[in-house]
């Protein structure tokens, strides 16, 4: 059986869409907690500014159910003791700092979503 190549023309994931139950609170959060600028916004949703090279966008849906299963994306910081203490003193909901590598803990939204904080 002959491999076949197949030809990787995707350059990297530009944005992340997180379902929120009500953007306004949603962005208002996001702002208070993690201090994200707002790109752009619309009735619907809203990109907020991370990095260069990442989109962040909340998008309000009408069906909203929390991710809690698992964390769909990871934020990255450079110290996640110093931030989950930060997080902690802002009264948002962290998980202990898991075991093995890379240096992790959870954060629940306002929403019940659950997002990872990693040290690299």
């Amino acid at each position: 059986m002959s491999e076949q190549v197949v030809e990787k023309f995707v350059e990297r994931i530009d944005a992340v869409f997180l379902p929120v139950k009500n953007l306004e609170e949603s962005l208002a959060w996001y702002q208070e907690i993690f201090g994200f600028d707002l790109r752009w916004k619309n009735e619907r949703m809203c990109g907020l500014s991370i990095a260069s090279n990442c989109g962040f966008h909340l998008v309000e849906i009408s069906d909203f159910q929390p991710i809690n299963k698992y964390t769909p994306f990871n934020y990255v910081v450079k110290d996640v003791e110093n931030i989950r203490n930060k997080l902690i003193n802002k009264n948002v909901t962290v998980s202990d700092l898991r075991k093995g590598e890379p240096k992790r803990f959870d954060l629940t939204d306002i929403n019940g979503n659950m997002i990872s904080v990693i040290e690299l």
